[in-house]
C-alpha cells in the first residue's frame, strides 16, 4: 500500500519574508493538537451463504479481522496556529456598566424607571404641543377684536387696501345681526311674559250632591252586566253601568230626592221590572283655581257659585223629570226655573273652563253638555208629553253625575 504524504493544516498562510529577507515575529506558541493513532479495527462483510446449500448462516454476517490487514500508514498531520473564536462583545450595555457576556438578556432593575421617564416626557410633548396649536389657531370670540386685526393686515397688503372698507362692512354688519338677535331674544321673554300673565288663586266650594239611583242588578262579570244592559236599551230604558268593589252595578235612573226616586221605580214595576234604591251622594269638597290678575270682581264670583249652581241644576232637573212620571206633564212655571238655573250654571261653567287645562276642561265640558241635552229633552216633553223624552232625559242625568264625579276627582286631586 502506498504512503500517504503528510501534510499540514493552517488556518491562514505564513507570513512571507519582505524583500530585505526579513522574517515576521513568530505568533506566540500556540498547543498542537494531534490525532489518536491507535490501532482502529476493519469490519469487512463475509461472503453470503448460498440458498439451499444445506449451510446453516453464521451468527453475524459481519466479522472483524483486525490481523488480516496491514496497518495503514497514517500521515503525520499538525494543526497549527489554532486560535480561539471569543463569541463576547466588546460594547458595552447601554443600561448597565458592565460588559455584554453574550448570555440570555436580563432586564436592568431600573428598566420601568427609564420607561416612566420616557412616557411622561412624549405626554408632556404631546400636551405642550396642542395648547400651542390651539393658542395660534384659535380666532378671538368677540368680532369686534377681530376687525382692527384684520384692517391693520389689509393697510400692509398693498393690494388689500381697495378691500378694507367691504371688510370693515362686513363686521359691522355681523356686529349689528348679533345685536339684531339679542334684541328679539328680549322680544320673545317679553312676548313669554305677556302670553302667561300672572294669576290669583281662587277657592270654589262644592257642596254634597244626595243621589238616589234605581239600580236594574249586580253582576259579577262584565259580560253578564253587558248582556243585561242590551236587554234594558231595546226597551229604551236608561242605562249606566259601574264598577263597585269587583262587582257591575247596572243603574237605570238616578234622582235628587227619594220621593222622585220612587215615582221612578213604580214605572219599571208597573213594567215587571225588579229595581232597588241605592242612596249615595257626591261629597263635598273645595276646588281652587288659577285665574287671571286682571279679571272682574263679577267674573270671580261667578266662578266661585260654580259648585252650588251645578246642585241647583241638578235639583230642579230631577224635580221637573219626576213630576213628568207621577202626573204625566210638567209646568210652565217648573219649566221657567229649569231653564233660568240652566243659564246660569252654563255661564259659570264656561267661565271656569276658560282657566282649566285640557283634561280638566274635557270632564267639565261634558258634563255641561249632558245637562244641557236633558234640560231640551225636558222642552220637548213639554210641548209634546211623551215617556220617551224621560227615559232620554234619565240617561242624560246618569251621564252628567259621571263626567261630575270624574271632574271633582281631577280637580281634589
Amino acid at each position: 500500500m502506498k504512503n500517504i504524504p503528510a501534510y499540514k493544516i493552517r488556518i491562514r498562510p505564513e507570513t512571507e519574508q519582505s524583500q530585505s529577507g526579513a522574517r515576521a515575529p513568530a505568533a506566540p506558541h500556540k498547543p498542537k493538537i494531534k490525532l489518536n493513532q491507535s490501532p482502529v479495527a476493519v469490519i469487512r462483510p463475509e461472503s453470503e451463504p448460498v440458498i439451499g446449500s444445506g449451510t446453516e448462516e453464521p451468527e453475524s454476517r459481519f466479522t472483524e479481522n483486525i490481523t488480516s490487514l496491514p496497518m495503514m500508514e497514517r500521515p503525520d498531520i499538525n494543526i497549527e496556529e489554532i486560535e480561539t473564536i471569543d463569541f463576547r462583545s466588546s460594547r458595552p450595555s447601554p443600561f448597565m456598566k458592565k460588559k455584554w457576556t453574550g448570555h440570555t438578556f436580563k432586564p436592568p432593575k431600573n428598566i420601568f424607571r427609564f420607561a416612566a421617564v420616557a412616557g411622561g416626557a412624549v405626554a408632556v410633548g404631546l400636551l405642550l404641543g396642542y395648547v400651542v396649536l390651539q393658542t395660534f389657531t384659535m380666532e378671538p370670540s368677540n368680532p369686534e377684536e377681530k376687525v382692527p386685526v384684520i384692517l391693520e393686515q389689509a393697510k400692509q397688503n398693498p393690494q388689500g387696501k381697495a378691500g378694507v372698507q367691504e371688510i370693515g362692512q362686513l363686521a359691522q354688519d355681523k356686529t349689528a345681526g348679533q345685536a339684531a338677535n339679542a334684541a328679539s331674544s328680549e322680544q320673545a321673554k317679553a312676548n313669554e311674559l305677556v302670553d302667561k300673565p300672572k294669576t290669583k288663586p281662587v277657592m270654589v266650594t262644592l257642596p254634597a250632591v244626595p243621589l238616589y239611583l234605581i239600580q236594574g242588578g249586580v253582576f259579577s262579570t262584565k259580560a253578564g252586566a253587558e248582556q243585561e244592559r242590551t236587554v234594558f236599551q231595546q226597551k229604551g230604558w236608561p242605562t249606566h253601568m259601574e264598577e263597585e268593589a269587583g262587582k257591575h252595578a247596572l243603574f237605570l235612573g238616578v234622582s235628587a230626592s227619594r220621593d222622585d226616586a220612587l215615582s221612578l221605580a213604580e214605572a219599571y214595576r208597573a213594567s215587571k221590572q225588579e229595581v232597588y234604591i241605592k242612596e249615595k251622594s257626591l261629597p263635598a269638597g273645595t276646588v281652587t283655581l288659577n285665574v287671571p290678575l286682571g279679571m272682574s270682581a263679577d267674573a270671580t264670583e261667578e266662578i266661585k257659585r260654580l259648585g252650588q249652581a251645578q246642585a241647583n241644576l241638578f235639583q230642579i232637573v230631577s224635580q221637573s223629570i219626576g213630576d213628568g212620571f207621577k202626573g204625566g206633564k210638567i209646568s210652565q212655571d217648573t219649566l221657567d226655573k229649569v231653564l233660568a238655573r240652566h243659564q246660569e250654571a252654563l255661564k259659570q261653567g264656561r267661565r271656569v273652563t276658560e282657566v282649566l287645562d285640557e283634561q280638566q276642561k274635557t270632564f267639565l265640558q261634558s258634563a255641561l253638555n249632558e245637562m244641557t241635552t236633558a234640560v231640551t229633552t225636558l222642552q220637548q216633553f213639554a210641548g209634546q208629553p211623551n215617556r220617551t223624552y224621560l227615559w232620554q232625559a234619565e240617561e242624560n242625568m246618569l251621564r252628567f253625575i259621571s263626567s261630575y264625579k270624574k271632574w271633582q276627582q281631577v280637580m281634589t286631586g
